[in-house]
């Protein structure tokens, strides 16, 4: 359940919970299940409250999808006193059905329908209520539409309060673009509102549906609901239709048939049985499903030019390797073997990016990539300088800023190698990598000869300082900063904000 959409508080459910006998429990759990989808259906804002002496305490507070709440603030863990709803207590302890809609309530702006729903023992005392909020506009909707339907809604909520719902958790949401169906007891399509029939005209059926039975219409409904009857079992479905993707949810509704004339009852009564309906909720998702397909094909051509050119990278570097193998010069060797060493972090983000399944990347495995080949590729075999990742946190960035970083790690383990000691023959570069919420934080210490008394990276400018000043202030909008160690050695000290536009207006 979307925590966005649905608030429960555990104090109180274990606390009644703890009281209860093992089948009131679990009428109880198929309530809480069923709330997420009832405000839905519903479009209000759904509550579960135990009465005590002299107050009502709310448990589970369920939001719409479909309708914007009508509460500021969650109310679950909340307890109201009898004189904070009077009218509303009288309708929990006398354990029966009521409503009223209310000009003006607590922390709510606008009139509201309040409705009382309460879920009885099984000595057939109230153990709980469901409480149903509806605003003004859904209410003054709901009033135009057909008679069954706001039977069966009743009926709905009826049934919601008795636990008598299996499988609703399983459903998906019922969002505003989704539409409703009402299906009577005989199979005949009773109630359509203006999203399902358009989603059916889609399909072709463009005369009006309604008192048509299910068998009629080659959608597939007959068998969807006949099998929520058989099984009386919510049940979910995504199937191609008519050239159209179809996700339909059917909720199956038992009882007497209060919304058949008294005409249908004599006549067809006897074959409803004890089926009142079934909601069949529909949404065509094909356009939805089509650009995930076409994201799908997309992403999988990115991968592919990412690994090419992973690919074509290492060409370049075995053709620069060769040519570094017969350069004249020590200085020229040099050189090539960092110009190698730069193409190899930008081959590790290249290859991170065409096994990634998003835009994002970890900078601590692209870090831990580039290490041992800058171990490998700069630090000769006669010199004994380890190069580790100390601490590291998983620090989640998007691809460009990961590219960035990269980079400038890169330059940085160039230079200390390089730079940082000089003659010597031993020594150890050691990384830390820090989330720190808004800020990334990177420190680079290093137990070589230390940074001259009068360093400064504008004096003392290189191609190295230049790539890394240019990428750390442009791009990554953060700063850098060089030290020398108290206990020997150089430390480099990167932060930048996770957010380029932050780090702007920082």
């Amino acid at each position: 359940m979307e925590s966005q959409y649905f608030d429960l508080d555990e104090a109180i459910w274990e606390e009644r919970l703890a009281s209860l006998s093992e089948g009131e429990r679990e009428l109880l759990e198929r309530v809480r299940k069923s709330l997420p989808i009832a405000a839905d259906v519903a479009r209000s804002d759904l509550f579960l409250f135990f009465p005590d002496e002299d107050r009502f305490c709310i448990a589970i507070h369920a939001r719409s999808h479909a309708m914007a709440t009508l509460y500021e603030t969650p109310q679950a863990g909340r307890c109201l006193s009898r004189e904070e709803r009077p009218w509303l207590w009288q309708a929990v302890t006398k354990g029966a059905y009521n409503y009223r809609v209310l000009k003006e309530i607590p922390d709510v702006r606008t009139e509201v329908q309040q409705q009382v729903w309460p879920v009885m023992s099984e000595t057939g005392e109230i153990m709980a209520a469901v409480g149903v909020c509806t605003n003004a506009v859904e209410q003054a909707r709901h009033k135009r539409r057909s008679r069954s339907f706001q039977r069966a809604l009743a009926h709905f909520f009826l049934m919601l309060a008795q636990g008598a719902f299996r499988g609703c958790e399983n459903l998906p949401p019922f969002t505003d673009r989704s539409g409703i169906i009402f299906v009577d007891g005989l199979g005949r399509y009773r109630y359509l509102s203006g999203i399902a029939a358009n989603v059916y005209r889609r399909m072709g059926y463009l005369d009006d549906l309604r008192l048509r039975t299910l068998n009629e219409v080659a959608a597939g409904d007959h068998e969807l609901v006949r099998q929520a009857w058989e099984e009386r079992l919510c049940i979910f479905s995504e199937s191609m239709v008519r050239e159209r993707i179809l996700q339909r949810s059917v909720i199956p509704l038992f009882g007497p048939p209060d919304h058949l004339t008294f005409w249908e009852r004599v006549r067809w009564g006897y074959k409803s049985g004890d089926r009142y309906g079934a909601l069949l909720l529909v949404n065509d998702v094909t356009e939805e499903r089509e650009r995930d397909q076409e994201l799908k094909v997309k992403s999988a051509m990115i991968k592919e030019v990412h690994h090419r050119l992973k690919n074509n990278l290492q060409l370049l570097i075995s053709v620069m390797r060769m040519q570094a193998r017969r350069a004249q010069t020590e200085e020229a060797r040099q050189l090539l073997k960092e110009a190698m060493n730069r193409l190899l972090s930008m081959s590790v983000i290249h290859e991170s990016l065409s096994y990634s399944e998003g835009d994002t990347l970890n900078l601590k495995a692209v870090i831990s990539q580039i290490v041992p080949q800058t171990q490998m590729g700069l630090v000769g075999p006669l010199r004994r300088i380890r190069i580790s990742v100390v601490e590291a946190d998983d620090v989640i960035l998007p691809t460009n800023k990961v590219t960035t970083c990269a980079l400038v790690f890169n330059e940085l383990l160039l230079n200390a190698v390089k730079h940082g000691f000089g003659e010597q023959q031993s020594g150890e570069i050691r990384i830390y990598l820090y989330d720190r919420d808004d800020l990334v934080e990177l420190i680079m210490d290093d137990t070589g000869q230390g940074l001259p008394e009068d360093f400064s990276p504008e004096a003392n400018a290189s191609i190295g300082l230049d790539i890394i000043r240019t990428l750390v202030q442009d791009d990554l909008k953060g700063s850098i900063t060089f030290t020398t160690r108290s206990e020997g050695g150089a430390r480099a000290r990167l932060i930048f904000p996770r957010d380029a536009a932050r780090g702007k207006e920082q």
